[in-house]
């Protein structure tokens, strides 16, 4: 670390939210289908995968889906939710901001 703060690239300059969401857009148009990982259907009795995912259906149509479990039992699903954008860039938004929490911290890294 005292060599990065030598150099003066610690602390990093903070990243632009928009930036983040244009790069986080070109991914879902032009990655793979699914985005973080591809959703597979709960298992009663397994525990509950928590989080959202983006799976791409077209050109124009990017479902979100996000699935988490009851406090006092992670085996099973308390809320499931899924819904559709037309733009990949909508489809990112929306994941940074509800499961991201973004703008604010990303692993150390300062999103604004």
């Amino acid at each position: 670390m005292p060599d990065r703060l030598e150099r003066g690239v610690w602390p990093h300059p903070a990243l632009s939210f928009d930036e983040v969401a244009d790069f986080l857009a070109k991914v879902l148009k032009q990655g793979d289908i699914w985005f973080p990982f591809q959703r597979e259907p709960h298992r009663p009795g397994e525990v509950v995968r928590e989080g959202g995912t983006i799976e791409r259906q077209g050109e124009n149509r990017y479902i979100y889906r996000a699935i988490a479990s009851h406090a006092l039992s992670p085996r099973t699903t308390l809320h499931a939710t899924e819904t559709t954008f037309l733009t990949p860039r909508d489809a990112a938004l929306h994941y940074l901001r509800w499961d991201l929490n973004l703008p604010g911290d990303l692993d150390g890294w300062k999103v604004v």
